[in-house]
């Protein structure tokens, strides 16, 4: 917090947990990249939920990805991924995505409504498209700067709050400040330092750093639900064809094979731990 002007600001560096999330996936450079931004950005919109809320990240396009999709929960677990018909293709952000649209969704957790704002692709870069977001959905002058380096995916955000009266002048300052900021440093040096030096002059309320982790939800449970969604007809049908069930998960691209009785087990309700992996 910068105190005394009603700006509040995030920082946020994945080292370990974007390498998890990309590990196993044949990403270009500038897929990998692109959607190291996307990641960075789910987490800073999810250090503001409470409790089991989590945030969806969604941005289609029409160039050679169509499909960047970042979930975060309150208590920043992350998982990502991207999809197209080339995701081993280079370029910028219009290169990679053509036209498209952003779609955020607030999930604030059991028994309160989902909030889901849409707005089309803004601005050469994702950082831009999600201002207009923050801009023309949630009324909160925002600036990003997010990046990918190494083996790190960074992002800083400055939000002005509405309900507290600020200097125009500083947030104009604050931005200009924050512009002179390298990935490099957001990805090496330490936040108090790297804040303190960045900020000069400002009176800087900094909290206690979160840990992220990588959330690909491919448990036993999730997959005998998937099991069960299938159905009965589906899955005779593919065991009858295939003599097993095949399952991958699209975000960590593991593959689940379930024999005939397991996959008959799941759909009882029952379990065996002893699919292969």
């Amino acid at each position: 917090m910068f105190e005394g002007l009603g700006i509040r600001g995030r920082l946020v560096r994945m080292d370990q947990t974007w390498r998890e999330i990309i590990a196993r996936h044949d990403y270009s450079t500038d897929v990998a990249g692109l959607l190291g931004e996307a990641a960075a950005a789910g987490v800073l919109l999810a250090d503001n939920l409470k409790g089991r809320g989590s945030v969806h990240l969604q941005i289609q396009g029409e160039g050679d990805v169509r499909l960047l999709l970042v979930q975060c929960e309150a208590q920043l677990n992350v998982r990502a991924l991207a999809r197209g018909g080339n995701v081993a293709g280079s370029g910028s952000m219009r290169e990679l995505l053509g036209e498209g649209r952003m779609m955020v969704t607030i999930d604030p957790g059991p028994g309160q409504e989902r909030y889901q704002g849409i707005v089309p692709l803004a601005g050469a870069t994702l950082s831009e498209s999600l201002e207009g977001y923050f801009r023309d959905s949630e009324q909160l002058l925002t600036r990003l700067w997010l990046g990918v380096v190494g083996g790190s995916a960074v992002g800083l955000m400055l939000q002005r709050m509405p309900e507290v009266a600020g200097s125009e002048d500083d947030w104009h300052t604050l931005g200009v400040l924050a512009d002179t900021v390298r990935t490099g440093e957001l990805a090496e040096l330490p936040a108090a330092d790297l804040l303190r030096r960045l900020f000069a002059g400002y009176d800087i309320r900094l909290f206690d750093a979160r840990p992220i982790g990588y959330d690909c939800r491919c448990t036993d449970e999730h997959l005998h639900n998937v099991i069960r969604l299938l159905g009965d007809r589906e899955v005779n049908s593919v065991l009858e064809e295939q003599g097993r069930l095949e399952l991958n998960c699209e975000f960590c691209n593991k593959s689940f094979s379930f024999a005939p009785e397991q996959a008959r087990q799941a759909l009882r309700g029952s379990s065996d731990e002893s699919q292969l992996h």
